[in-house]
């Protein structure tokens, strides 16, 4: 796939979701905290597994551009690694709204088991975002494909950065549609 339009579509996703984020941030705190039946998350909560979730790519990917980008030379064209492209079409919703893989959370992920969510989860979410599209912007003048980033599964599983964009932003999808949800029930 070509880096340009990769670039183009991930950025254009990630200022979507801040969008919207910096809408439900002027919604009621009690609407934002309430969890459905069941046990599951608030929206809060969703938003803060997102911190904890996508923090570690964000992190990891800033971490690998200020250490090897400059050695890399511009590469147009970008081949999602084998386990990036297989988790990441794994965890992006359908067309459809739908989603095709079910996944319990792993506890690290877990707001519950961490600091909790609060308003600030909103603010932390819009500013990681922000922090993607300036990587995306570096992102023009290196190889993604020579680039590695540990996942969210830990050293065994690296991805190349390309992938290490792809797959968060996947997976933010997959849980702005549970919130829309939320917001609507």
């Amino acid at each position: 796939m070509k880096v340009d339009r990769l670039i183009d579509e991930l950025g254009a996703t990630l200022r979507e979701q801040q969008a919207r984020a910096r809408e439900i941030l002027q919604l009621p705190a009690e609407q934002l905290l309430r969890r459905p039946s069941g046990g599951a998350w608030s929206v809060l909560e969703v938003f803060e597994h997102l911190n904890l979730s996508s923090g570690i790519y964000v992190r990891g990917l800033e971490d690998v551009f200020a250490r090897e980008a400059a050695r890399y030379r511009a590469n147009s064209h970008f081949t999602p690694g084998l386990l990036g492209n297989w988790f990441t079409n794994g965890m992006k919703p359908k067309a459809d709204g739908a989603i095709g893989w079910k996944m319990r959370t792993m506890k690290m992920f877990d707001p519950g088991r961490q600091q909790g969510a609060s308003q600030a989860s909103i603010g932390r979410f819009i500013e990681m975002c922000d922090r993607f599209l300036k990587l995306l912007e570096q992102a023009r003048t290196t190889d993604l494909n020579k680039l590695r980033v540990v996942s969210s599964l830990g050293p065994v599983i690296r991805f190349k950065a390309g992938d290490a964009f792809r797959f968060p932003v996947a997976h933010q999808e997959r849980h702005f549609l549970q919130i829309e949800r939320l917001l609507r029930s």
